[in-house]
């Protein structure tokens, strides 16, 4: 496994971390519906987005072969 695999497995295992801390903070039970109202509300999902697509875009356009 290349250290690039074991850093993209770092984020999402970190990111799932979070969002179950998150949860488990609040009390509150994840349905669709307020998961996605959450997403289209909150600054955090925004920068996190944004961050793995800019992550993303320097790995597909800025890496030399």
């Amino acid at each position: 496994m290349v250290l690039g695999a074991v850093v993209w497995l770092a984020l999402a295992a970190a990111f799932v971390l979070w969002g179950a801390a998150v949860v488990v903070a609040q009390g509150a039970v994840l349905r669709p519906r307020s998961l996605l109202q959450w997403l289209l509300s909150a600054w955090t999902p925004r920068i996190v987005l944004l961050s793995f697509w800019a992550i993303a875009g320097w790995h597909v356009f800025c890496q030399r072969p």
